[in-house]
């Protein structure tokens, strides 16, 4: 399988740390061969007919620069000139979700799969994506996007096409609710971003998080995914955590959450702050994991969580989509 990686941010290099350390592991014991054909990131994109070495890619990305690698460079409107199977999105989301929605149309047109981790084109464009999808015969998957290293989507696919869904609660935004917890125990809303970007959680536009448009996004896809409708980003109330202040708040047991439940026939979403019982499995992720709670008819709630999670948790939910591809 070759591969077109595009944005090598903090997810990317994750994701050339991974493969480097796991290829043979995926070729001997999977019988699948990843090989970068592609690799991108906002200064050059690079191309290889026989692949590229993920540690070296690494290696000079980590120095400041992957031009240093020696493989060769191509216009950015040369990508599908390429010959690549799958292409890979980790480049950080935009407000409007153009930039993505554009890319995998033009990627489904070119007969080309996508696996994404970058949210903001699914949630703005769902509708748009997935018929292209649908009507050129490509796949996207997408398990990165909302919930980092948790397996959701494939829980939700492959365990639960039994049951009944009824209502779904997630903290889908770790950074958020981090945020939120340091500044419930004192710390500052400044310092509290600077301990989140140290742990690899926030967005490139660390707003997207703290206004609450990521947990917006995340709660766009997951609706659509597991209840099969078409909403958009726009469609949804949702809240964020800038502001908050704990002298007038409890903000303890308070988090930032996705909440999606059908009520006779008809779908609500919404992405606000709600208090949570300390008894909640979800209160035990103390702001910095993900997960969610899956309420169904006929029998108790299922949860799935990841205590920590950050690129590397996130980058191995990309791989395992390419694997499943």
């Amino acid at each position: 399988m070759k591969i077109a990686l595009i944005g090598l941010g903090q997810v990317g290099r994750s994701f050339l740390r991974i493969l480097a350390e796991n290829r043979a592991f995926y070729q001997e014991k999977l019988g699948t061969k990843l090989d970068i054909a592609v690799a991108a990131d906002f200064h050059h994109m690079l191309h290889s007919d026989d692949g590229m070495d993920p540690q070296r890619l690494l290696y000079y990305k980590e120095k400041g620069d992957i031009w240093g690698t020696g493989y060769a460079e191509v216009e950015r409107e040369a990508l599908f000139d390429m010959d690549f199977d799958v292409l890979v999105d980790l480049m950080p989301a935009t407000s409007d979700g153009i930039r993505a929605r554009d890319l995998y149309l033009e990627t489904f047109k070119r007969s080309r799969d996508v696996v994404t981790a970058c949210k903001s084109g699914l949630a703005n464009f769902w509708p748009e994506i997935m018929s292209s999808s649908v009507s050129s015969g490509r796949k996207i998957r997408y398990e990165a996007t909302v919930a980092g290293g948790v397996p959701f989507f494939s829980f939700m696919q492959k365990c639960l096409r039994s049951s009944a869904i009824t209502k779904i609660v997630g903290q889908v935004n770790s950074a958020a609710n981090y945020v939120l917890l340091s500044i419930a125990k004192g710390d500052t809303f400044d310092h509290s971003i600077e301990e989140a970007g140290k742990l690899g959680i926030l967005e490139a536009n660390y707003h997207f998080d703290t206004l609450g448009y990521d947990s917006a996004w995340k709660t766009v896809i997951t609706a659509n995914s597991v209840f099969g409708s078409s909403l958009r980003a726009g469609d949804i109330v949702f809240e964020g955590v800038e502001g908050m202040n704990p002298k007038t708040a409890d903000l303890e047991n308070t988090r930032l959450l996705a909440e999606i439940e059908l009520q006779n026939g008809e779908l609500a979403a919404s992405s606000k702050l709600k208090k949570l019982d300390p008894s909640d499995p979800l209160a035990s992720l103390k702001g910095k994991g993900l997960g969610f709670t899956v309420y169904m008819k006929g029998r108790a709630p299922l949860t799935v969580l990841e205590f920590n999670d950050g690129p590397t948790e996130t980058a191995t939910a990309v791989i395992n989509d390419l694997l499943l591809l």
